[in-house]
């Protein structure tokens, strides 16, 4: 099987784990839309080879008040952001390297676990924008600067709660 279609594969599982949770799929990235944020999930893949696969989850939550004129959510422009291996034991940047058939169904296996372990729980922890704000004024912003925290603190401060 070509790196191509253990990509497939993965995707594949993963969408069909997210979508009772209210996720939708375009390619390889997976968003659910909350009242105040939305949760983004993408699969970043990098292949040497046709038959050689590396693949890691990325997380985001990006939040509409925060967000520019007419901008939807996508993870460059998330307020918060994090590799899936950052929250698991490990805190590692994780990459599952697929080699094989049955490296892919490890590896996917692995990684729906790994979604359902960890990223769904922290996207349930990061529901609304009292959570991140909450997040930011104990000093914690993965994705961002510290410049930037700061920055959308104040900006919230002045936008009305949906």
């Amino acid at each position: 099987m070509s790196s191509e279609a253990h990509k497939k594969q993965i995707g594949l599982a993963v969408a069909t784990m997210l979508a009772p949770l209210g996720f939708r799929r375009k390619g390889q990235v997976f968003t659910r839309q909350l009242d105040e944020v939305a949760h983004i999930l993408s699969l970043q893949s990098s292949s040497s080879t046709a038959s050689n696969l590396k693949i890691t989850v990325n997380l985001g939550v990006w939040v509409s008040s925060l967000a520019e004129d007419g901008s939807k959510p996508d993870l460059l422009s998330a307020h918060w952001s994090e590799r899936l291996g950052f929250l698991m034991p490990q805190r590692i940047d994780c990459w599952w390297e697929i080699l094989s058939g049955h490296d892919a169904e490890l590896a996917t296996k692995r990684i729906v676990e790994a979604i359902q372990t960890y990223a769904i729980p922290q996207f349930e922890r990061l529901a609304n924008r009292d959570a991140l704000v909450a997040l930011w004024k104990a000093g914690h912003s993965p994705g961002l600067t510290e410049f930037q925290a700061k920055r959308y603190l104040e900006k919230i401060e002045h936008a009305p709660s949906t």
